[in-house]
């Protein structure tokens, strides 16, 4: 039996939430403040806004200089980074034991004090712009960003979280500045503290230093699409391999099926005994790299699978990959497959138990989300209860052909891609 000391989430005055957990056996702490907004939150004309706010954060305080914040991190031996996604902008540092109060003061400063001088804002917006022609030179990605367009079809979910390089072109510092005075508020923050500190450090580190302004606020939500899927967005390239991905529908996170799920995406692509990579590349030798996963959202979700092939070997390795995902629909997931996926999914959380970062990042997720404290014990205790009757019920509702969207990175194949609903 697993022996851990449980997270809580404590409510400021302020209104802020702060998940806190403490451990004890480590020398180091992580910190990092989750705003509840992401690209899933844009509309077309400001599609890329979060993410660009998210590197602008960085770039110079009423105090320090964009220079100053990176020089002060790495002379107090933290790390501190950021990351925006389809529904969480992030910010976080993990830092020796001693210097947290010191790395919380730069943190809130870029949060709170941020500045967007314009030069800055300037080259920033260059930087931004080469990321986004970096993905498209990344084939995978852009296979996987093409899959999500066509899955969700116009649904903000579709959108990327870099944005149009139009919208990147146009954003201001004025515009920047009133979607953190939107967004950036107590009401729509959590604050993850997580390792060897205190309770009263850590609520004494919140209030000192995260004093968000506490305003009403509306987060822009959006009805999910009647149709998921049914369609290809393709990238014509001139490039060595074919990349493709397909999504399937799934479930939301905070669903009850969300372990089961988890074990079936692990039995399926989730490793090198997973039934793909075994029949598609050990067995077939049509792929270096196939894998699937599930991407899980508050209301929404869809499960994903990803290949790279020889372009001469694309339509056998679709076939075979549908092939397969027919014969697990039919057949079922046999026992020993279940019991080795559940195993892997049971190491994967006990292994990330050990990391004071991963544990904040999922405190953070939770809080926000669920409004409740991460529990390793309650994953552990959710994953020992799923039956193999639990994964291949989901099997059929997932694994729909017609409702499976394709994201397809290449050369010009040489059959119709949409054969794939047929």
């Amino acid at each position: 039996m697993y022996n851990y000391i449980m997270s809580e989430i404590i409510v400021l005055p302020s209104g802020l939430k702060l998940a806190y957990k403490q451990m004890p056996y480590i020398h180091s702490v992580s910190v990092g403040v989750f705003v509840k907004i992401g690209s899933r939150n844009e509309v077309a004309e400001d599609n890329g806004i979060a993410h660009f706010t998210e590197h602008l954060m960085f770039k110079g305080t009423e105090k320090r200089s964009a220079f100053d914040i990176v020089k002060e991190t790495d002379a107090l031996g933290a790390n501190m980074n950021a990351y925006t996604s389809k529904e969480v902008t992030a910010f976080y540092f993990q830092c020796p034991d001693d210097t947290v109060d010191a790395c919380a003061d730069v943190l809130s400063d870029i949060l709170l004090h941020s500045v967007f001088p314009k030069d800055e804002l300037e080259k920033e917006r260059g930087v931004i712009l080469e990321e986004i022609s970096m993905v498209e030179d990344i084939p995978d990605d852009l296979s996987q960003e093409n899959c999500a367009k066509a899955f969700w079809r116009e649904h903000p979910l579709g959108q990327a979280i870099l944005g149009s390089e139009e919208n990147v072109k146009r954003f201001s510092s004025e515009f920047v500045q009133a979607f953190v005075s939107e967004h950036y508020v107590s009401e729509n923050v959590v604050l993850s503290v997580c390792g060897n500190i205190s309770r009263e450090r850590a609520i004494e580190v919140a209030e000192k230093y995260f004093a968000f302004p506490s305003k009403e606020h509306s987060r822009r939500s959006f009805a999910l699409p009647s149709v998921v899927g049914g369609r290809v967005v393709s990238s014509i390239k001139d490039i060595e391999q074919a990349n493709y991905t397909m999504a399937f529908p799934a479930v939301p996170y905070p669903s009850s099926e969300v372990p089961a799920l988890s074990v079936l995406s692990t039995a399926l692509g989730g490793g090198m005994s997973s039934k793909l990579f075994q029949e598609i590349r050990e067995t077939l030798g049509l792929v270096y790299s196939i894998f699937s996963f599930s991407s899980v959202y508050e209301d929404a979700g869809a499960l994903c699978v990803y290949f790279g092939t020889n372009p001469k070997n694309l339509k056998k390795a679709v076939d075979s990959v549908r092939s397969s995902i027919s014969d697990l629909v039919s057949k079922g997931l046999d026992e020993e497959s279940f019991l080795r996926a559940k195993q892997q999914v049971k190491g994967s959380l006990v292994m990330g138990e050990e990391s004071s970062l991963s544990i904040m990042r999922a405190m953070g997720k939770y809080a926000l989300f669920m409004n409740e404290p991460f529990s390793i014990e309650k994953n552990l205790s959710e994953i020992r209860a799923v039956t193999l009757e639990d994964v291949n019920s989901l099997l059929p509702r997932v694994f729909d052909f017609n409702k499976v969207g394709v994201g397809y990175v290449g050369k010009e194949p040489s059959f119709d891609l949409n054969e794939i609903y047929k």
